[in-house]
């Protein structure tokens, strides 16, 4: 979550004089593990973001989009976990290599540490992101987790929420730490 609220913040900030612009199909998804040995896909729903023609990323989460599939774990989550009246976005943001969205060839693969700031709940957090870069015929440039990027929940102040989660639930354990993978698309304006 760290790195994905990073990137959102990032994107964010450069929406309003971005030259790429976060569209469809983008996602953002991360794993919840509960008594050891159940595991389970979630989603954010909403995201904005943009990348600027000089290299500076942005990517807005709206926490208050979380799928889980369960509609009161959703409020759940967005009540105890994430806050949402006070805390309603994650924000990653980053600067890429000016020149990256546009010197690659349709077909190609890009890589790239990409090292960034999430805010989430308050926090700024730095993080690094590999990620890998292609761009498609249509002139829109994917951006994708290589690895998944493991969001430590005591850094962002989320322990309480999630021991709350686990009271609420009847659970045993919630894992603290939260794998995230995401696959971001963005369009030339």
């Amino acid at each position: 979550m760290r790195s994905l609220l990073m990137a959102s913040t990032l994107l964010v900030s450069m929406a309003a004089s971005a030259d790429w612009q976060l569209s469809e199909p983008s996602h953002i998804h991360f794993l919840s593990t509960k008594n050891t040995h159940k595991t389970e896909v979630h989603e954010f729903k909403h995201l904005t973001g943009s990348v600027t023609n000089d290299g500076k990323a942005t990517l807005i989460v709206d926490l208050t989009s979380v799928e889980t599939g369960i509609p009161i774990r959703n409020e759940r989550m967005q009540e105890f976990l994430f806050e949402t009246p006070k805390f309603a976005t994650a924000t990653f943001t980053a600067q890429i290599p000016a020149d990256m969205m546009s010197k690659a060839n349709v077909g190609s693969l890009e890589s790239l540490d990409l090292s960034g700031i999430l805010s989430l709940h308050g926090k700024e957090v730095p993080i690094q992101l590999p990620v890998f870069i292609s761009p498609v015929a249509d002139g829109s440039v994917v951006v994708s987790s290589a690895l998944p990027v493991l969001i430590q929940a005591n850094e962002f102040d989320l322990v309480a929420g999630i021991q709350k989660l686990r009271e609420m639930a009847g659970l045993e354990r919630i894992s603290e730490v939260v794998p995230v993978t995401f696959t971001l698309t963005f369009k030339p304006e």
